[in-house]
C-alpha cells in the first residue's frame, strides 16, 4: 500500500507491518508553500534607509502640504468672486468698463423703438455683444438696467438755472420734471412705473433711483421756503403729492394732455397755492 507523503512528494511504496521501516527524510516544505514574513514595523524600515532618502521624504512632504494648503485659499477666494468683482469693478479694470458702456449704450437704443415690456435681457447680451452672466453680474434685473442707462443721457443730468429764491427754484424744479416726462425718455418713466407695480424688486429700484432724488430736492425746496417765509407752514410730503401727484396723473391718465401748455401753466399756479401772500406777488399778479 503507498501514501503521499505530507510534504506534497510521492514516496515508494513499503509496507505498513514492516519493522524495519525507516522514516522518510524530512525535507523543507516548498517555497510556495511557505508563509508570507510579515511586514516590518515603520520603525525598522525607517533605521534601514539611509539618511539622504529620509531628508528628500521630508521635502516631499512639506511640498505635500504646501500643495493642499493652496487648493483652500483659491477655494476662499471663489466663495468671495463677487466681492473681489466689484473691488476690481471700482478700481476701473478696462475691459469690465467698456463691456458695461457697451450694455448701457445698447439698451439706450433699444429703447428708440422698443417698449420696456417688449424688451429683454437677452436682446441687450445680444446688442452689446455680451453674455447675459455679464448683465446680472451688476444689475439685478431689466429694470435696473433701463434706469441706469437713462441717467447716462444728457437730458436727465441738464443742470438747472439758478435760482433767486425757493418759489423760484420750486417752479423751475417742477417744470424740468414735466420736460422730462413729456419726452421720449418720459414714455419709458411711465413705462418703468407700470411694470414696476406688480414687481417689489423692481419699484424699490425706481423709486430709488428716479423718484427718490427728484423728491428730495423737491423737498428740500419746500422745507427751506417755509424756513424762509416764502410758504406757509405745511407737511412736506403733503406738499409733494399736492405738487408732484398732478403731474403722474396727467401723464398716465391724460397723457394727451400732457403738453406745453400745461408745462407752462401748472407750476407756477400749483406753487402759488402754498406760497404766503405778499404785496409783491400782487403787484405781479396786476
Amino acid at each position: 500500500m503507498t501514501q503521499l507523503a505530507l510534504y506534497g512528494l510521492l514516496s515508494e511504496p513499503v509496507l505498513e507491518d514492516n519493522p524495519f521501516r525507516q522514516e522518510p527524510p524530512k525535507q523543507e516544505p516548498s517555497k510556495q508553500f511557505r508563509k508570507p514574513e510579515p511586514p516590518k514595523e515603520e520603525e525598522d524600515i525607517r533605521e534601514e534607509r539611509e539618511p539622504e532618502e529620509e531628508i528628500q521624504e521630508e521635502e516631499d512632504a512639506r511640498e505635500e502640504i504646501v500643495e493642499r494648503e493652496e487648493p483652500v485659499e483659491i477655494q476662499e477666494e471663489e466663495q468671495d468672486e463677487e466681492e473681489q468683482e466689484a473691488k476690481v469693478f471700482r478700481k476701473g479694470r478696462p475691459r469690465s468698463q467698456k463691456s458695461r458702456a457697451a450694455i448701457l449704450k445698447a439698451t439706450n437704443a433699444l429703447l428708440l423703438h422698443t417698449s420696456v415690456q417688449e424688451l429683454s435681457i437677452e436682446a441687450i447680451a445680444r446688442r452689446a455683444k455680451v453674455g447675459k452672466t455679464t448683465i446680472y453680474r451688476w444689475w439685478p434685473n431689466k429694470t435696473a438696467v433701463v434706469m441706469e442707462a437713462l441717467s447716462t443721457q444728457p437730458a436727465m443730468n441738464a443742470p438747472m438755472p439758478t435760482a433767486r429764491n425757493n418759489h423760484e427754484a420750486l417752479v423751475l424744479q417742477l417744470e424740468k420734471l414735466i420736460r422730462l416726462l413729456h419726452s421720449k425718455n418720459g414714455q419709458t418713466i411711465a413705462q418703468l412705473f407700470s411694470e414696476a407695480q406688480g414687481n417689489e424688486a423692481s419699484q424699490e429700484i425706481f423709486e430709488n433711483s428716479f423718484l427718490s432724488p427728484l423728491m428730495d430736492a423737491i423737498g428740500f425746496s419746500i422745507e427751506e421756503g417755509c424756513k424762509s417765509g416764502e410758504f406757509r407752514p405745511i407737511n412736506t410730503k403733503m406738499a409733494l403729492d399736492l405738487l408732484c401727484g398732478p403731474i403722474f396723473f396727467r401723464l398716465m391718465a391724460h397723457p394727451q394732455e400732457f403738453n406745453e401748455e400745461f408745462e407752462q401753466t401748472f407750476p407756477r399756479g400749483v406753487v402759488r397755492l402754498i406760497a404766503t401772500e405778499k404785496k409783491t406777488d400782487k403787484k405781479v399778479e396786476k
